[in-house]
């Protein structure tokens, strides 16, 4: 059975991000057989989330585990809970404070989308975040302090019971990603073991 690897992009993401290219490009050169599935996300919460419910449902039992960037990473966290799956949350976003300010109107630099951003999609995005207490091992919190857009301080405190990795310095890109990649890997075939041997 092919087994896949989910990769979520953040805000305004592309689905061909750097992140997604360092993981391709591992599996790749390590010949793996895992195939990796990294769709271009809605600009709105609400059709995005589907998105990743359609694709959780047509994987049913062969994704591997989540790899989720800035907001994809809350969208890989409540994935991790619903679907009881491994998730990695790159420099994700832990609390909806600074969003107010992304209210109205938007182009995507990537699709060139217009959208506009109202209340009610934070209200979306609040229904989709996971509390600290369903936080757990099986979800890695890979955090850099240099974070020019998030507090990584926030994400420590709303993803409290996850593996973490923090750095000092780095960015809200997670600076030299790519050398994460190999232990990202090793951590999702942990739980596949553990999985098969249930």
């Amino acid at each position: 059975m092919t087994r896949y690897l989910l990769f979520l992009h953040g805000f305004q993401g592309s689905s061909q991000s750097f992140k997604r290219k360092c993981i391709a490009q591992y599996l790749s050169e390590t010949h793996s057989p895992i195939e990796l599935i990294s769709p271009q996300l809605a600009c709105y919460p609400k059709p995005a989330w589907s998105q990743i419910c359609e694709i959780m449902q047509s994987f049913q039992g062969q994704i591997l585990g989540v790899v989720g960037s800035s907001l994809g990473g809350l969208f890989a966290a409540r994935a991790s809970l619903d679907y009881d799956l491994p998730a990695v949350l790159v420099n994700p976003v832990a609390d909806l404070s600074m969003v107010p300010m992304l209210l109205g109107e938007h182009v995507h630099p990537y699709t060139q989308e217009r959208f506009r951003l109202c209340q009610h999609h934070l209200d979306e995005l609040e229904q989709l975040r996971i509390s600290p207490d369903d936080t757990s091992v099986k979800q890695w919190l890979m955090l850099q302090k240099g974070d020019e857009v998030l507090d990584y301080q926030k994400a420590l405190v709303a993803y409290p019971h996850t593996k973490q990795t923090v750095e000092n310095g780095g960015e809200h890109g997670f600076a030299e990603f790519k050398r994460y990649v190999p232990a990202i890997m090793r951590f999702f075939m942990t739980y596949e073991k553990l999985d098969n041997n249930d």
